[in-house]
């Protein structure tokens, strides 16, 4: 999966079973149970080749690659939103259901600062759809920039995540931002701080447009625009630099 190197591979299947917590719901359980039909671990990044991070924030020892086999993809968003909580190491999670069609699933994780050994998730994101069969530009961005040999970053396992789900935004967001394509061959994945400004900020556009098209003033309007013009003038910034 995305390139990650044989040395990497696990191909361990796991047992549904395995993800179903106590804080879940009986009707969550049972739902998991009906959508999921299969959760294999592809691959799992140790070692310190990419070194690890390991401090009061985050415990970045491992990255993991994780194929779920699913009845339907529109189930994939309550399926990921459990395992991303449960399984407390950065994951790639790729969807898959009878017919080929698969999206990815990434989440940016740091230890709770009320029990370390819980993790929250700051930043979480699903791709859009793209065939194992049939290769669509996104599928194509995905191989050519998010491949293992394609990080940039591989300062730590953090940068190296970080660098993933900041390029899922990009491709994910392309049609969002008209500079988002372009942001994928500047070096701000270097920049850690950079790459979280840039999800931040499309978030934040993400945000502002959602409630434009609710807006019944002009007032309210100019100055949402005048705020999605501000954040779009600072992305053009940040890759500018």
């Amino acid at each position: 999966m995305l390139g990650v190197p044989e040395k990497y591979k696990i191909d361990k299947n796991f047992d549904i079973k395995t993800f179903l917590t106590g804080e879940l719901t009986k009707q969550e359980k049972q739902k998991f149970k009906e959508d999921v039909k299969g959760i294999i671990l592809t691959h799992q990044i140790i070692g310190e080749e990419i070194p690890s991070l390991i401090n009061n924030d985050y415990n970045y020892q491992a990255i993991l690659y994780f194929d779920i086999k699913v009845n339907d993809l529109k189930y994939s968003n309550f399926i990921g939103g459990i395992l991303q909580k449960t399984v407390k190491p950065p994951a790639v999670l790729r969807f898959i259901d009878n017919k080929g069609n698969y999206l990815y699933c990434f989440a940016l994780k740091r230890l709770s600062k009320i029990d370390s050994q819980e993790i929250v998730i700051d930043d979480i994101i699903f791709t859009q759809r793209s065939s194992l069969f049939f290769p669509d530009e996104n599928a194509t961005l995905f191989d050519q920039y998010l491949a293992f040999t394609k990080i940039l970053n591989t300062g730590n396992k953090l940068t190296f995540y970080t660098e993933i789900i900041t390029k899922a935004y990009l491709i994910t967001y392309k049609y969002l931002w008209t500079g988002a394509l372009r942001a994928l061959d500047t070096n701000i994945f270097y920049n850690i701080e950079k790459m979280n400004e840039i999800r931040t900020l499309l978030k934040k556009i993400i945000n502002l447009q959602n409630h434009l098209s609710k807006s019944i003033t002009l007032a309210e309007k100019a100055s949402l625009n005048s705020e999605i013009k501000s954040s779009f003038l600072r992305l053009n910034e940040i890759i500018a630099i």
